[in-house]
């Protein structure tokens, strides 16, 4: 086809369905163009739009938990320290899910958080967040270590009974 016929086609394609939308609108129908010509396979499901503000917020957030929690250790005997540090950690990433319970890398923040509760020795809110963890990601590594610490939960809470 040349560009000139190519042109004409587009005009009476685009002619062709201002007719057919003027002539639903006086019949009183509803017609959606989008629905009309929708054409391929689906993208997937459509999720909310994320504010890349908040995201990053979120992501500095995280990342300064991780080097509370990871980096930062006081000394063995300091158990003041270790409370305090645990608080930090806790505090900034319940923020994290608080605010943005749709940040990218959610799946992360639960992980961390089952990791904190463990420290701390709630075993209840840890088990809880790993398998949140779990059910959020695709991530394999993250999905590996959270059923890891889950049945290292089950058998912490097997010991427990016995004894």
């Amino acid at each position: 086809m040349r560009p000139r016929s190519k042109f004409v086609a587009l005009l009476l394609l685009a002619s062709a369905f201002a007719t057919m939308s003027a002539f639903a609108e006086s019949k009183g129908t509803c017609f959606n163009s989008s629905f009309a010509f929708q054409q391929g396979p689906g993208r997937g499901p459509i999720t909310t739009p994320r504010d890349p503000e908040l995201e990053k917020q979120s992501s500095r957030s995280l990342e300064a938990a991780k080097f509370y929690f990871y980096k930062r250790k006081p000394e063995k005997n300091d158990k003041d320290g270790w409370e305090r540090i645990n608080k930090a950690v806790e505090s900034r990433l319940q923020e994290i899910v608080d605010t943005n319970p749709n940040f990218a890398r959610i799946d992360d923040v639960l992980f961390m958080l089952g990791e904190v509760y463990k420290r701390m020795g709630d075993w209840d809110k840890a088990v809880q967040h790993w398998t949140n963890a779990l059910k959020e990601t695709s991530d394999e590594k993250i999905k590996s270590e959270a059923q890891k610490r889950l049945d290292e939960a089950k058998s912490q809470n097997k010991d427990q009974k016995k004894g």
